[in-house]
């Protein structure tokens, strides 16, 4: 016969006194307690401090105060408690945020200080289960010190067998005792009998630097009788990997924020592209009638300037938003190609601009390299990240005494990118922790940690490397190396040769769905080809099946009605020898299947905002495909 299988002890069930005015409080902290199904607890609820008073001396494990109460509030409720019960284990749970009264609670012999807001069932339960430990310890000393005040010895071994540390201050601050833990937790600042201790032990969480790693003790404070004489004891102990844990969550949700903003701006460049397309596109309008009234006699000198400026202002727009879209889209797996780093940096440049212009003057040294094998979003990424640690390592409004360097250079089949600034510099301690996840020598606020983790992650899945060199008070060089690209093939197709004399006039479909936008790419065309406007893929597909003699269409990929690419499969379909002569037009803001599908079509898209140079270009390629294919069929 087998012996019954033994069984683990049931948990202990907790006996809490909960002291509190607001009924919704009480069942949250209720909720709370059944959370966690492997604890248990009876919890008893009084509205008012006098009921409260009068239940405190039936043998609570703990007691549960809030600090405002009809009949009572602040410090005084727990006075009021200890004069009742001096030793049932108080957890303060309150609504007021306040660092002076946790301290000062803590330091009226508080087990715990919990704002209500912020608490959940992991840390209720945390704080019940350390406060009645405590309390369990402060009672077994006490009990231990009464009974052993002859034979001291014992009261020592007893304490030094605690994880946590123990230190006894007499009323001038004298340390009377400590146990080899709280020598080992407190490090270089270990205390000595019979002399002063040399570390604030504040009540409550507190940080200090042992063997050149910060440690964070919790403290609390018990008023104990030591040798025969009123002394105070700090119990210690190291909470340091809570503490990051908590960080960690925070700078989690700190990210995702992040990358949620990076998803707004992705869509916010999307929605200023269509209207920035018809901007850029009517001021060239504008420019064509200027030149004609020029040519033909009119005065236009006081239009030209404002004209030139605008559309420098345009094209500055149109830059920042492209460089932004790439930027928002360096998703993990974007596809590595054939990427030209120079281009990336600049773009990174334009991204960083505001930060850089107030900080320093920025030297470009980019040599002619080959293209490497990377993913343009993501190394955006990295570039911007870098650019930004230069600038955030200088002084604002010295522009003129600060510099920061940015030079290319192919070595060995590899392209090297260095980013070399005159800030701060970098201590040599720290050099070898700079790609640490969340080590950062930046003030609170300016920085995660997490940046040039991320830069060594994003150029290493590239096959390449980065590191850094630095002097403090010289300034920092990054230098990133890249491995050229070994394939022959390249993505991107170069762009068409105009011919010699006029253009051929053709026939172009153009499918979006702004007015505006249709309006000013058919002022950009119009002028050179009969040109057709449609606002959804539905209504090309009515105009085609009536007339399919078109030698360009030029598609936006996300309409109201029906997608380009919904258009593009129906042509496939329907007009095969129309398929290859479709140019995609994009303002962003696409999901992953367009995504994939405009890079199958790299040569055949054209982002929004269109310079209206490239269009035609584009569209004057296409028509001398065609007139070559007709040629060769004759």
């Amino acid at each position: 016969m087998s012996a019954e299988p033994s069984r683990a002890p049931p948990a202990p069930c907790f006996r809490l006194l909960l002291i509190e005015d607001s009924a919704i409080a009480a069942s949250i902290v209720q909720s709370h307690l059944d959370a966690v199904p492997w604890q248990r607890a009876e919890l008893a609820h009084a509205e008012t401090l006098a009921a409260g008073l009068a239940r405190v001396k039936e043998g609570w494990d703990v007691v549960l105060l809030d600090l405002c109460l009809p009949d009572g509030e602040g410090l005084e409720v727990v006075e009021r408690v200890r004069e009742v019960d001096p030793h049932v284990p108080i957890v303060v749970l309150t609504g007021q945020d306040d660092v002076r009264l946790a301290e000062r609670a803590l330091g009226a012999s508080v087990q715990d200080y919990l704002v209500k807001r912020s608490i959940d069932a992991d840390a209720l339960w945390r704080a019940i289960r350390y406060a009645v430990s405590r309390q369990q310890l402060v009672t077994q000393l006490a009990r231990t010190m009464a009974a052993a005040r002859e034979n001291e010895a014992n009261l020592h071994q007893l304490i030094a067998r605690s994880a946590d540390g123990v230190v006894v201050l007499d009323a001038t601050g004298t340390v009377l005792f400590a146990n080899p833990a709280a020598e080992a937790l407190l490090g270089d600042g270990r205390p000595v009998a019979g002399r002063g201790c040399p570390v604030a032990l504040r009540a409550g969480e507190t940080s200090h630097e042992v063997g050149g790693h910060a440690v964070v003790l919790d403290v609390r404070w018990v008023d104990v009788d030591w040798q025969g004489r009123p002394a105070r004891m700090a119990l210690l102990r190291d909470v340091t990997g809570r503490r990051r844990a908590e960080e960690l969550r925070l700078r989690l949700e700190r990210s995702e924020r992040l990358a949620a903003v990076g998803q707004l701006a992705a869509g916010v460049a999307h929605e200023i592209n269509n209207p920035l397309a018809y901007v850029v596109a009517n001021l060239e309008l504008l420019a064509r009638e200027i030149r004609r009234l020029a040519g033909a006699g009119v005065a236009t000198e006081q239009l030209a300037q404002p004209l030139l400026d605008a559309r420098h202002g345009a094209a500055r727009v149109m830059h920042i938003v492209r460089d932004l879209g790439v930027f928002a889209r360096a998703e993990a797996n974007e596809a590595i190609g054939p990427t030209d780093v120079n281009a990336v940096i600049e773009s990174a440049l334009n991204i960083v601009h505001t930060q850089m212009k107030h900080r320093a003057r920025v030297v470009r040294e980019l040599a002619p390299v080959s293209r490497v094998g990377g993913a343009e979003g993501r190394l955006t990424q990295v570039f911007v990240n870098v650019l930004i640690n230069a600038a955030q390592s200088l002084q604002e409004g010295r522009v003129a005494d600060n510099l920061v360097e940015v030079r290319t250079r192919e070595q060995d089949h590899e392209v090297i990118a260095e980013v070399v600034d005159s800030g701060c510099g970098v201590a040599e301690e720290h050099l070898h922790r700079l790609f640490e996840p969340f080590f950062t020598t930046k003030r609170a606020g300016e920085g995660t940690g997490l940046g040039l983790a991320i830069c060594r992650s994003i150029v290493e899945s590239c096959g390449g490397s980065i590191g850094i060199s630095s002097k403090v008070g010289v300034g920092t060089c990054v230098r990133i190396r890249l491995p050229v690209w070994a394939s022959a093939e390249l993505s991107a197709l170069p762009a068409p040769e105009r011919g010699e004399g006029a253009a051929r006039r053709g026939r172009i479909l153009i499918v979006d769905d702004e007015p505006l936008v249709l309006r000013a790419l058919r002022g950009i065309l119009g002028t050179s080809h009969e040109v057709v406007c449609v606002r959804s893929g539905a209504q090309a597909q009515r105009t085609l099946q009536l007339d399919a003699d078109f030698d360009v269409v030029l598609c936006d990929v996300v309409m109201q009605e029906g997608t380009g690419i919904e258009l593009h499969e129906w042509i496939e379909a329907e007009l095969p020898a129309l398929a290859d002569r479709v140019l995609f037009m994009t303002g962003g803001g696409t999901s992953e299947v367009s995504r994939g599908f405009l890079l199958a079509r790299g040569g055949r898209v054209l982002p929004k905002p269109i310079e209206p140079g490239e269009l035609l270009r584009r569209v004057e390629g296409v028509l001398a495909g065609r007139a070559a294919e007709a040629a060769g069929a004759v």
